[in-house]
Parts: C-alpha cells; sequence; structure tokens
C-alpha cells in the first residue's frame, strides 16, 4: 500500500462526489497495477460497510487511530487481525477521516510489527523480469503466462460473483470454466470477460494500443470508464484479435492464426499488425544487436510475419525486406536499414 496515495481524493470518488478534474486524476492514478489493487481493497472493504444512524468525522476517525497505535505499542505482540468497521458518510470529508484511518493503520501497523502485505491482504502479485516469461496457476486452477515486464495481481481465493485479475503487460490464459463465476481481466481501461477459454491480453502502459485474441472459447471487451459500468465493445470467438487504441479510442478486430496467439510462450518470434518500432525492439533483444532504421516513415509501417523457432538474424531481415522493399547491412553487432516502402 502506497503512503502516497490521494486519501481524500479516493473518499470523493467512492462517495460520488469528484469534479471531472478529480474524477480524471484518480483515473490516470488507477492505470498503476498497485494502485488499482489499492483500490479495491479499500472498495470492497467500503462496500462491506455498516450503516447505522451515526456520523463519523475526520477528527474522530484520527483519535481512533491515535489510540490503536498507543494500544499497539503497549502489546506489541497482539495481531492486527480485527477488521475495520467503516461507516455510511454523508459527505467526502467524512470519507477521507475513514480512508485516512484505513491508511495510516496500515502504514503504521506494517512498519512496526512486520507484517508484510501478502499476510495482511487479500491480494498477491507476481511479476516477470526482463527476458522473462513464468507460469503459474490461479486460486481457481487457471492457469497463467506471463510475459516479459509484466504484473498480476489476483485474489488469494475468489469469492464473491467473479473471479477478478489485474494485469499491467501481457498475459496467456487458460480459464477452468465456471458458468456461475464470470473471469473477469482488468487492463489498461479494458476488461474482459470470460466463462472457459484460451485468450491472450496484451496491454503494456507505455505502448498507445491494447489487444485481446482468442485462442478457444468466448470472450466479452468491455471499455472502462471511471467508476461506471463497463461500455461494451464486443463478443470474440476463436481466430480474432480485437486491437484497442487507448489513446484515440479506436477498435478494430483482426483474424489471426491460433497457433500464433500467446506464441510468446514458445520463444518464437511472431509478429501480428505490430510497428516497426516494436519489431526493432524485439530483433534488438532477440539476436544482441542494434538496429538503426533510417527510414522514419518506416517506424509506424505494420508487419505481419512469423519465424520458426532457431532463425538466425539474416533470414528474419531479409523477409522483411522483401515484404517493405529495403537494403540491409550487418556489421558485428550493428544494423543498418536503409530506404524501404511501407505497404
Amino acid at each position: 500500500m502506497s503512503d502516497n496515495a490521494p486519501w481524500p481524493l479516493i473518499a470523493k470518488y467512492l462517495a460520488g462526489e469528484c469534479s471531472p478534474e478529480e474524477k480524471l486524476t484518480i483515473e490516470w492514478w488507477l492505470e498503476e497495477i498497485d494502485n488499482r489493487i489499492l483500490f479495491e481493497e479499500i472498495k470492497a472493504a467500503w462496500e462491506r460497510q455498516s450503516e447505522p444512524d451515526i456520523a463519523f468525522s475526520a477528527e474522530r476517525g484520527l483519535g481512533k487511530l491515535h489510540t490503536k497505535i498507543s494500544e499497539a505499542a503497549e502489546d506489541p505482540a497482539e495481531p492486527f487481525e480485527r477488521p475495520v468497521k467503516l461507516i455510511k458518510i454523508s459527505s467526502w470529508l467524512a470519507a477521507a477521516g475513514i480512508l485516512l484511518l484505513i491508511g495510516f493503520s496500515y502504514l503504521y501497523f506494517n512498519q512496526n510489527t512486520g507484517i508484510g502485505k501478502t499476510d495482511r491482504t487479500a491480494y498477491l502479485e507476481k511479476t516477470s523480469g526482463q527476458d522473462e516469461v513464468i507460469s503459474f496457476s490461479l486460486p481457481d486452477g487457471s492457469k497463467v503466462w506471463l510475459n516479459e515486464n509484466s504484473k498480476i495481481g489476483f485474489p488469494k481465493a475468489f469469492s464473491g460473483e467473479t473471479r477478478e485479475v489485474l494485469i499491467e503487460g501481457e498475459a496467456f490464459f487458460e480459464v477452468v470454466p465456471n458458468p456461475q463465476k464470470p473471469f473477469i481481466v482488468r487492463s489498461n481501461k479494458v476488461s474482459t470477460r470470460v466463462l472457459g477459454t484460451s485468450f491472450n491480453v496484451k496491454a503494456y502502459r507505455y505502448q498507445q494500443t491494447a489487444s485481446v485474441s482468442v485462442a478457444t472459447g468466448k470472450v466479452e471487451v468491455s471499455k472502462e470508464i471511471g467508476a461506471d459500468e463497463p461500455i461494451r465493445i464486443t463478443q470474440l470467438t476463436p481466430r480474432q484479435e480485437l486491437v484497442i487504441n487507448t489513446q484515440k479510442d479506436e477498435t478494430y478486430i483482426d483474424i489471426v492464426s491460433t497457433y500464433d496467439i500467446g506464441a510468446w510462450r514458445r520463444e518464437q518470434l511472431v509478429f501480428r499488425n505490430n510497428t516497426y518500432t516494436e519489431v526493432i525492439v524485439r530483433l534488438e533483444k532477440e539476436f544482441g544487436v542494434k538496429i538503426d532504421l533510417q527510414n522514419k516513415s518506416l517506424s509506424d509501417c505494420r508487419v505481419m510475419a512469423s519465424f520458426n523457432e532457431g532463425a538466425v538474424l539474416n533470414d528474419v531481415l531479409k523477409l522483411l525486406s522483401i515484404s517493405n522493399s529495403f537494403r540491409y547491412n550487418i556489421k558485428e553487432n550493428q544494423v543498418t536499414i536503409l530506404g524501404g516502402v511501407c505497404r
């Protein structure tokens, strides 16, 4: 949990009293997966609050906080297991008092009792590093492959009416069927809802486009706008890929090979509507070279190509050069691409 969380804005957001500018600030903050996980925990506690006919003030909330800290100092062995009771409020200022109580209590006890996040909260996180692909099972038995530089947050146990996970980056899922409890992946303002299927979600924060592609089964993709209900975009069936420009709010659907969906798990070079900028980043990483694309007009040109495992750099460049009419030369670890036409 971050000690930089905008508690007053979170309170106003949950109370439905944000201005449009404040709402946008919160939505930007929620694009970080760690912040989204924190928000989901607070929202869940908020929704479990009781509704007695009494008011709650920020001053009283902070007073309770100091009392708890004093009690903890006198009896440090006492575990911090008691749930924080939230009380329905009539203004965002009262909400801020409650949320400050939650946040500061967490920070105090986490720092002074050594209780870690995974011991106290309902969420777990897994992160893949540079050039690393990891795989694991979720609490319901669903299988996940996490591509490099990606992160996923999920609960220790799926409760309620849905199975929800949060991702930043790219992941392939094989979901255990459960018609009574849909599986939902939330990523970069997009949510993907399934009952049981295998599919790939790509949503890196630093990229303008996100995509969802289906290998088996059926998924429903929606846009998430603030705290409102998601807006349904479309339903995808096998071999369909939805590409979403999250900045321009544009979408289109491609037909792709089932074999190519999530092919990064098999360490293959597969490009499906990638720009040359993205292709060059992948080739530099794959072959340990530096590539100079001199014709910058090719940067946004799209590439559709796949290469068998074990393909060498010269073979890859030769095929690409035929498609886009460029010349290239390789000198030790330096590659220069000359000319070319975007088709």
